[in-house]
């Protein structure tokens, strides 16, 4: 995804920048046991069998990812230093726009999920069932496939409500998830339920 990896691009550019104003700012006899102990923590991290490339691999991973506290520390330190209180905001941008975080404001449930049924016709109740067939696939997290579901289950109920008979018909022929009821309804452009002229 273009937006995530442009979010790391800048969180790198970001944190490369702080390191380097940390290693400037920082006192050498601060500095000095800090890198040691960077560095100390990366190989203990990367201990082990190597004898796979496999195994070299995992032991590089985790030597890196030991040492990414330890980093973010020196970071922050110089990013504070040129920032000063000005960092947390800076941080709190940060997170607040992470991919996470966008997938999370996307997929609020504080959505509306309301069908406006005096504006639809059933053919387009017919439409919006199939679309969502794809559009449930395509849901990113839990929560957009459950607004999908929730949404198809609307169109099942007000197609209920408009032709009960040529709904049962659908769902008693081959009816699938990704079906089109359209032959079975009445395509008439009133919302009201039909009723009986026996």
């Amino acid at each position: 995804m273009a937006y995530s990896f442009i979010w790391r691009t800048t969180c790198g550019a970001i944190g490369g920048l702080g390191i380097a104003l940390g290693l400037i700012v920082l006192p050498p006899d601060l500095l000095i046991p800090f890198v040691l102990l960077t560095i100390v923590v990366s190989l203990t991290a990367a201990v082990g069998h190597t004898s796979t490339p496999t195994e070299q691999r995992t032991s590089s991973q985790a030597g890196r990812l030991a040492a990414l506290p330890l980093l973010a520390l020196l970071a922050l330190a110089g990013l504070t230093f040129a920032l000063g209180p000005a960092v947390l905001l800076l941080l709190l941008t940060l997170l607040a726009t992470s991919p996470p975080a966008v997938r999370w404001y996307r997929d609020s449930p504080s959505r509306p999920e309301a069908l406006d049924e005096s504006a639809t016709t059933t053919a387009q109740l017919c439409q919006q069932w199939h679309d969502t067939f794809e559009d449930l696939h395509h849901a990113p997290t839990p929560a957009a496939r459950l607004r999908v579901v929730k949404a198809r289950q609307r169109c099942l109920d007000e197609l209920e409500r408009r032709d009960p008979n040529g709904l049962n018909a659908w769902l008693a022929s081959t009816a699938s998830p990704a079906g089109d009821p359209t032959r079975y309804l009445r395509m008439d452009r009133s919302n009201a339920p039909p009723t009986d002229t026996a």
